[in-house]
């Protein structure tokens, strides 16, 4: 069992580091227009997208594959159970930034640094930054840290409830940590970002389609109903 548990946490060590490779990588097109932004290179960065998209999805396939993780194909049916879990978790993810926002507002908390950095390409590419955050940014952003994280992590040995809970936990912290850096209250709100989308996507039986919807639902109600 210690040896067995001892596998589990490199395992966790190790998906965390190549999970913060993959991200940043996945960020390029983002740098592409913040350099200058016009037509030519937002064409780029979105066709930079799309290859980056679909690279991250046969990786997360062939991870699956290899460690036995069971995975639904973008191809497979969706049910309502699916279509469900997508409006419960964007409804919650939506209400938590809610509340975010009130605690920040109230208790003048400094935002954080990727905040500032998304507001700020907002004003200045609203149509870009929009695609971005509701539709680029999430699909990449699910293949990478829950995908190929949960895939990499829980294998056929490692599907207990107890290792499913710690890999939720492990996974939301790095997601939040990744998104507000130290900060305490931001890093609350992005950990339990991610571990509304952790569960989501266990609960989903490992459909990635649900996660990416629910992320693209919960930022677009985030930018149109959450005040900044």
């Amino acid at each position: 069992m210690l040896q067995k548990n001892l596998r589990f946490i490199g395992n966790l060590l190790i998906v965390s580091v190549l999970s913060v490779i993959i991200v940043n990588i996945s960020s390029l097109p983002v740098y592409i227009y913040l350099i200058t932004a016009n037509w030519f290179t937002l064409l780029v960065s979105f066709s930079l997208y799309a290859v980056i998209i679909v690279f991250l999805y046969n990786i997360y396939k062939t991870t699956a594959e290899l460690r036995q993780f069971d995975f639904r194909p973008w191809r497979t049916r969706l049910n309502k159970r699916a279509l469900l879990l997508m409006v419960i978790g964007a409804v919650i993810i939506v209400a938590l930034a809610f509340g975010y926002a009130k605690l920040t507002a109230v208790w003048h908390i400094t935002e954080s640094g990727n905040e500032r950095a998304l507001d700020l390409l907002l004003r200045k590419n609203p149509v870009a930054m929009t695609l971005d955050a509701v539709i680029f940014g999430p699909i990449a952003e699910e293949l990478s840290f829950r995908g190929f994280f949960f895939s990499y992590v829980l294998s056929d040995q490692y599907l207990d409830r107890e290792y499913q809970a710690a890999t939720i936990v492990i996974n939301g912290l790095l997601f939040g940590y990744l998104h507000s850096g130290n900060s305490l209250v931001p890093l609350a709100y992005y950990t339990l970002f991610g571990i509304v989308l952790g569960t989501t996507y266990l609960l989903s039986k490992h459909d990635i389609r649900v996660n990416s919807v629910t992320h693209m639902l919960a930022n677009l109600g985030i930018l149109w109903l959450v005040p900044s």
